[in-house]
């Protein structure tokens, strides 16, 4: 007759853990909070240049950072509750980054097939002969030089957070993503637009002056569509509990496993899932002795938990015995 023990823990068990959990919560809001008013401060830059500038590019510019804006209250708001458990919830909100990164995910998208539906319909306006007003250089200029520098500022400070939380916060890699095409578009549309101006007006490219804007929003917007949608593949399954296909981490946890298992226990079922922040380890095991010692088990389990925890600061730790 098979006997299971299930063994649950998570880190916020021991005082060190506790630790390391809050430090890895501050440094996401705090980023996320700097990034409130980035994000504003970026969105009315890109209206107000779309104002002087009568460049369409801009605006699309402005739309992507007012919704980064807003999905970084959302995500502040997630971030601080994230850890806290109750009878509903017993390990936490973790699952809730999952969501927030998948609807930021589909909005992303969302605004960038809109802004090649929309450049589209600038041409075909254009075509059909109706009136579309020229670019203008030096507010584009202006533009481009302020928000090059700050846009790549922000990408930056995002990338050195997620480096020192680990890699592990999917907020946080959302964010750093978002501002890395926002960054991409601003670098894009800016010096293109400017190029696009000083072209004569009797050239044979002079049209560019009226539609060059919108030719270069569908560009790019087809450059950075795979990013969102890569961000909505990893969410979307991540919810719907698929394990976690990158060899090499599950190949680090087999190995901690077998280490701290050996002359023990014998391996015969591994499972990993990445729940949000967290990551929950179920282990199927069969010891290698008749009779359980309880204490022997408890030994081996923290021993495991203590290892595992090095490699994932939010850990649940399942151990099945057979």
């Amino acid at each position: 007759m098979k006997k299971r023990l299930l063994h649950k823990k998570q880190k916020r068990e021991a005082l060190f853990e506790k630790k390391d959990i809050l430090a890895l919560k501050a440094i996401e809001v705090r980023a996320l909070k700097a990034g409130i008013w980035f994000n504003a401060i970026m969105a009315i830059c890109g209206y107000v240049g779309y104002y002087f500038a009568d460049s369409y590019a801009l605006a699309f510019d402005g739309n992507f950072s007012l919704v980064s804006a807003v999905s970084c209250y959302i995500a502040m708001r997630i971030t601080k509750r994230k850890d806290v458990s109750n009878a509903e919830y017993p390990y936490g909100y973790y699952s809730y980054e999952n969501v927030y990164a998948l609807l930021q995910g589909i909005l992303l998208i969302a605004i960038t097939f809109y802004a090649i539906l929309t450049g589209f319909t600038n041409i075909f306006h254009y075509v059909k002969g109706e009136t579309v007003e020229t670019l203008k250089m030096v507010p584009l200029l202006i533009y481009t030089i302020a928000m090059l520098f700050f846009c790549t500022g922000v990408w930056l400070y995002y990338r050195k957070q997620l480096e020192r939380s680990g890699g592990h916060s999917p907020v946080l890699k959302t964010e750093t993503v978002s501002a890395f095409m926002d960054t991409f578009i601003t670098f894009g549309t800016g010096i293109a637009l400017v190029l696009v101006t000083l072209i004569p007006e009797k050239h044979a490219l002079s049209f560019l002056s009226y539609v060059g804007d919108s030719i270069i929003v569908i560009l790019i917007s087809i450059l950075i569509i795979r990013e969102p949608i890569r961000i909505v593949s990893q969410s979307f399954f991540s919810l719907v509990g698929r394990t976690v296909s990158n060899k090499k981490v599950r190949r680090r946890v087999k190995d901690i496993v077998l280490e701290t298992a050996k002359g023990e226990y014998e391996l015969k079922e591994l499972y990993l899932f990445h729940i949000g922040s967290s990551f929950q380890v179920v282990l199927h095991l069969h010891p290698y002795f008749v009779v359980l010692d309880m204490d022997n088990y408890s030994e081996f389990t923290q021993k495991l938990e203590t290892r595992l925890q090095k490699l994932f600061p939010n850990l649940i730790l399942e151990v099945l015995l057979k």
